[in-house]
């Protein structure tokens, strides 16, 4: 997992450099002062799910969320001459989901899938956009049950009963 959230950071570091602050989410949106620069991508998995495709192996999906998000520093009303600005976080949304749509970690994961955009909220000072990313990978269990190998190759095998 660790992996999955450098990676994204590195991505995002070089593919989006309107982003000015990528870090792990803890929360600092929801501090009286955030600690960030703006706009700013925070990161976090929302869940993952595994199941056991065999006695060695297990599949992991996992819902990871963005949050994008800017200061209002200009105004956005019809007749502002600098209104276009005002929606500049539109154009970093752009930005992070053509930089990760399809994009896989290297040698972990399947690619990632947008699912979701949404509003996550807004106040006098900040908007703020989750952007919702599905993945999935492969773990190799021993029979100790320690993970040894994560790959994003994912087969589905049909087995029939024999007749």
């Amino acid at each position: 997992m660790k992996q999955i959230f450098l990676s994204i950071q590195d991505r995002l570091s070089t593919m989006v450099p309107a982003l000015r602050y990528i870090d792990k989410n803890w929360n600092q949106l929801n501090m009286p002062q955030p600690p960030v620069q703006w706009p700013c991508c925070l990161i976090d998995l929302d869940n993952i799910d595994y199941s056991q495709t065999s006695s060695s192996d297990r599949l992991a999906s996992a819902t990871i969320n963005l949050m994008v998000a800017t200061q209002h520093t200009v105004r956005s009303s019809a007749k502002a001459t600098t209104k276009a600005d005002a929606y500049d976080i539109l154009d970093v949304l752009e930005s992070v989901m053509e930089a990760l749509e399809g994009w896989r970690v290297p040698s972990t994961t399947q690619a990632l899938t947008r699912t979701r955009l949404a509003k996550a909220y807004s106040d006098q000072s900040y908007d703020v956009y989750t952007l919702t990313f599905t993945t999935a990978w492969v773990e190799q269990v021993t029979e100790e049950g320690e993970t040894v190998n994560a790959s994003p190759s994912i087969n589905v095998r049909l087995v029939l009963p024999s007749e």
